[in-house]
């Protein structure tokens, strides 16, 4: 019969809590994304800047401050910033692309 050493990390292995900032840049871009999409759905003539702009913008930012906390997890930093970092690329696509059509040839 083995005796199980445990070791020291084990001991001290405390569960880390995340970042206020990560976690408001996750709940703003999780905002923007599904106001993208309603405003998608609903098919409206004018996009509403602040769920391409604005809200995004200030997700990114509190994202990034995030990043920098010592002794936190940064899970939900890294994936506000991945999602405004995706609303932003699918607009300039979702433009881009719309301007590059040529209805009259």
């Amino acid at each position: 019969m083995e005796l199980e050493v445990k070791s020291k990390k084990k001991l001290y292995q405390r569960k880390s809590i995340p970042t206020v900032t990560g976690l408001l840049s996750f709940i703003i871009a999780i905002i923007a994304l599904s106001g993208l999409n309603i405003a998608l759905i609903m098919d409206y003539d004018e996009f509403p800047d602040f769920f391409l702009i604005k809200l995004p913008l200030a997700g990114l930012i509190l994202g990034a401050i995030g990043l920098f906390t010592q002794n936190r997890s940064r899970l939900f930093s890294i994936w506000g910033i991945f999602l405004c970092l995706f609303i932003f690329i699918f607009t300039f696509m979702m433009f881009g692309l719309a301007w590059s059509i040529n209805p009259k040839p």
